[in-house]
């Protein structure tokens, strides 16, 4: 009896840093929309805003929109591979300027059109390795795009 009650109250002092250690990985929002891949073939772009490091992820694939969901792997040539994905951070200011990613991936779960979610590893030169839950709504283009 005295066991399962010490166990009991060990079991309650650890969920909290449990909870604490799962909501440790920083949450990002932006939103998603078609891209153009460099040979015009369909593909897809998810930008989320990072204050923390006064820029914006840009994950990008060259697949179509349809198939945004599932892992996508850091490609150091995104080019024309179909399906090639790649992770930049880009400052805009005073100019644009994008650093790509050395490696890492990215996951989304969701459908185009609804909110999609997902998770960002990704490490930089400099030796920066960052690691991010997001979320994402489909952006509001003005006009449509056409690639080609």
């Amino acid at each position: 009896m005295l066991v399962r009650q010490v166990m009991a109250i060990a079991l309650l002092a650890t969920l909290p840093l449990l909870a604490a250690a799962r909501s440790a990985v920083p949450e990002l929002n932006g939103s998603y929309e078609k891209d153009c891949a460099p040979n015009d073939a369909p593909a897809f772009i998810i930008v989320l805003p990072a204050p923390a490091q006064n820029a914006e992820f840009w994950l990008k694939a060259n697949a179509p929109l349809y198939q945004i969901a599932g892992y996508w792997p850091h490609s150091t040539d995104l080019g024309v591979i179909p399906g090639a994905a790649s992770i930049l951070l880009c400052r805009k200011s005073p100019k644009l300027n994008c650093d790509k990613a050395l490696n890492g991936s990215f996951t989304v779960t969701g459908k185009p059109g609804e909110l999609i979610t997902g998770r960002l590893e990704a490490s930089f030169s400099g030796g920066s390795s960052l690691a991010f839950h997001f979320h994402a709504m489909p952006a509001q283009r003005a006009a449509p795009l056409v690639c080609g």
